[in-house]
This record gives structure tokens, sequence and C-alpha cells, in this order.
């Protein structure tokens, strides 16, 4: 048995292995963006209206529309991209083949992490073994989504922050302007900067580059302005996020386990999952379904008085548009109404501790394993089930083993601590301020070649021992 293992070992430390890994990953991509071509994900409408609009001299998803009515709802860091690509190339399908460099970026910027703090091969090809079933990653690839550009500007920020020695100050700047990239693209990243620079403060004091950390908060914080100030000329207020969004899927998100199979019909318009497990008694949904709209009808009494006729319009134009839209009402209706659900949302969660407490620790694995709905797993064909059960059964292994193994070779001393904490800071920050949104597996794409990158290290190191051979860099950009 243990001859056979070794033998094993050889064969995955060979370059041979790499080579072959590395052919497969990229059939894998490929497989994947052929069967997902006729598929376009809903998000992707409101990216693109707002790119277009930014072309036509409009942040805005109504731009054909002689009246202006200034975005609400999303950051504008992706849709400038997406602007770009379509300006180059003349279509926002390019970005499918920009979201493919992009991936391929992110996977060497990873290998060479890994190469830095494990050089032997083995962890290398384990690293590309693991990947290689982990579908839900490279799916994105063929979305226009905020996901592959998030995942190449996680995996450039951690390779430059692993890097031993001081930080320039133009290296400094640029860190800033990357993650000032990632807030803009995923607003969920707004504190991410700061308490960056607080744990690498508290977890690694010795080598803390007190310049190269405010240089990076100060340029952040640079690349805040131009929106927030934005929005104080179009909407009246300085907000550095976009007016609406957190406090609505924050309510939302506490009524999706009381709702399972439900379409929002009066708000966002999303609908709850009916999962495998439950978290109310399924006689108590419709009494649930009947608070949530209750609750609605008197949000709607207090905001609807301030709709005005452009509104109207706009609601009556929505079918006219090039992409579907999201509503864009106006300012003073848009920030009372996410001031109401993210104030009832708050007090719903505190009022049911129990519940909340139950279905947050649910959702947090949820994030990182995908899940199975009863509806679709009915109706599913014999091939559709074992798709779902594959993705599922495989995220959940993955996780299982980061989960144990990861902990346990820190535990045992077989993986540097010092040197990789950043690759558990990003994944307990991504897994934790998501929390208190809705279910939905995608949000830690952006961390998924981290988590593989740790979990391989982890696995060779109870294997073989602790690395004893660093391949570094001599000093940062």
């Amino acid at each position: 048995m243990g001859t056979m293992m070794e033998r094993g070992l050889r064969m995955l430390s060979s370059q041979r292995a790499f080579q072959v890994l590395l052919v497969l990953n990229v059939l894998m991509v490929f497989f994947l963006m052929w069967s997902t071509r006729g598929v376009v994900l809903s998000d992707t409408w409101s990216y693109v209206g707002l790119a277009e609009g930014i072309l036509h001299g409009e942040y805005s998803m109504w731009w054909p529309l002689e009246a202006d009515y200034p975005d609400t709802f999303r950051t504008p860091g992706f849709p400038l991209m997406i602007a770009v690509v379509m300006f180059i190339f003349g279509t926002w399908k390019a970005m499918v083949w920009v979201n493919f460099a992009l991936y391929w970026v992110a996977l060497y910027l990873t290998l060479r992490t890994i190469e830095r703090y494990d050089a032997r091969p083995l962890t290398r090809n384990l690293f590309l073994l693991l990947l290689l079933p982990m579908i839900n990653v490279p799916y994105y690839v063929n979305q226009v989504y905020t996901e592959i550009p998030t995942l190449v500007a996680i995996s450039l920020f951690l390779f430059v922050v692993m890097r031993p020695g001081k930080w320039t100050v133009g290296g400094s700047a640029a860190l800033g302007l990357l993650l000032g990239f990632l807030f803009q693209c995923k607003p969920v990243f707004l504190i991410f900067p700061p308490l960056f620079a607080a744990a690498a403060y508290f977890l690694d004091r010795r080598n803390f580059d007190v310049r190269g950390q405010l240089v990076m908060l100060f340029t952040f914080v640079v690349t805040l302005l131009p929106y927030g100030l934005w929005n104080l000329r179009n909407h009246g207020v300085f907000k550095v996020t976009q007016l609406e969004g957190g406090g609505g899927y924050m309510h939302f998100s506490y009524w999706c386990g009381k709702m399972p199979g439900y379409t929002d019909h009066i708000s966002l318009g999303n609908f709850t999952g009916d999962e495998i497990i439950r978290f109310t008694p399924e006689d108590s949904v419709p009494k649930h379904i009947a608070a949530f709209e209750e609750e609605w009808a008197g949000i709607k009494a207090r905001i609807d008085p301030l709709l005005t006729a452009k509104d109207s319009l706009m609601v009556a134009s929505r079918a006219d548009m090039p992409y579907i839209p999201h509503m864009t009402f106006n300012s003073e209706f848009t920030l009372l109404r996410e001031k109401i659900l993210q104030r009832q949302g708050l007090e719903h969660m505190w009022n049911d501790p129990w519940y909340t407490l139950a279905y947050k620790s649910y959702s947090a694995v949820r994030l990182w394993v995908i899940g199975i709905q009863r509806g679709d797993f009915q109706r599913a064909s014999m091939a559709g089930k074992v798709q779902m059960l594959y993705a599922t059964g495989i995220t959940g292994l993955v996780f299982l083993m980061s989960l144990f193994l990861t902990p346990l070779a820190y535990k045992r001393g077989r993986l540097s601590w010092a040197g990789t904490w950043p690759l558990v800071f990003a994944m307990v920050y991504v897994g934790f301020f998501h929390l208190p949104f809705t279910i939905q597996a995608r949000y830690t794409t952006c961390v998924r070649f981290a988590m593989l990158a740790l979990l391989a290290m982890a696995i060779v190191g109870l294997i073989q021992g602790r690395a004893t051979t660093d391949r570094v860099d001599a000093k940062r950009p």
C-alpha cells in the first residue's frame, strides 16, 4: 500500500503530470464554455445596459429615454470594464474571451504564489488536480458577471502582498488602485483594505510595512471619491456605494428561509430557493408569505407617495429598452426604501435569533457548497439529477477537506501561518461579509483559487512534511 502511494505521489510530482493536468484544465474550460454557450444569467443585462449607457455619455440603464435616470443599483467598476471592451471590440460578447484570458492569468498568479511557499512540484500539480472537477469556477468564464474579474484581482493582490520585503511607494499605490477596482466591482470589499492592514499589523507585526500600508489605504480612499461625488451630484447624497441593494437583499435574506419556492413580484423580483434542508414547517409557508407581502404593503404605503410622473414614464418604457433594466426610481424614493428595508431586516434578525442563527449557519456552508433545490431536482432528468449531485458532492467534499485538513496542517506545523495568512484572511472575509445577504455559492468564486492553493499546500505538508525550500522573490515591486 505504501509503495503504491509513493508511486502515485511520484507520478503526480512529475513534469509530465503538470502538463497533462494543465491540458485537462484547458479542455474542461472549453467544454464548459461550449456546454453553456446559450446560457445568459439575468444580471448580465443590467451590467451591459450600464456599459451601453456609459458609451452614450450616461451612467444609466435608461439612456435611450430623454429624461435622465442616474443609476442607483450598481457601482461603476464592472460596467466601465464592459464599456471599454465594447468600445474596442464592438460587442459585449467579447467579455467572454476577456474572462477566458483573465482566468488563466489568475491561475498563473496562483501557481506562482504556491511555488513561493512550497516549491515542490507535487503541491502545484495537486492544486491543478483539485481544480479540475470544480466546474463552478470556470462556469463563470462564459458569463458577463464580476466573478472572473474579481478572481484575478484577488489572485493578483495575494500574489503581491505575499512577497517578502518592503513595498515600494509605486507598488503600494498600485495595490490601492487594484483594491479600488475590486470594490467598484463588488462593494462588499469596502472594508477589506483597512481590515487587511489591521490583520497584517496584528498577525505579522515584524514585517508590517507602515508606509506601504498607508499609501495603499490612501490610494484606495481616493478611488472611492469619484463615485461618491457623482452620487452627491446626481442623488444629493455623498455615498461611495450604490444607493440601493444592500438593505433590500438583507431584508429579503431574512425571509428566504421562511418562504421556500417563493417568487417576489413586489420588490427585487428574486425567487427563494427550496433547499433540501428547510427552516420552517411546510404548513407555515403560506403564513410567512402573507406576512412578507403585508409588510411590503406597509412599506409601499410609506414610499409610493414619493413616486413621480418621471418614474411612471420609466416603468411604462421598460419593455422598449434594448436590455432588461433594473427599475431606477427617484433618489428620495430609493433612499427611503433602502433605509426602511435595512432597518426592518436587522430588526427581524434581532427579534428572531434562533431562526437567524440556524439559517445563517446553513448559509455559511452554502456559500461554499452548491445546493440542490427540491423542485429542480424532482423535475430534472436522470442526467440532470446526476449533474446536481455531482456539483453538490464535489464542492461539499472540497469544503470539508479544507475545513479539516487546512487547520490540521497549521496545528501540526506543516503549514507556515506567517507566510500564508493572507489566503485565510481573504477566504474568511468573503465568507463572513456575505452572510447577511441571500444564499449564492457564486459569491465565493473570487477566492476559490486561494482556497484550493491552501488546501494543496496543507495536504502535501501533512504527507511529506513542511516545505523546506521556498522560492521567493528578492523584493516587492
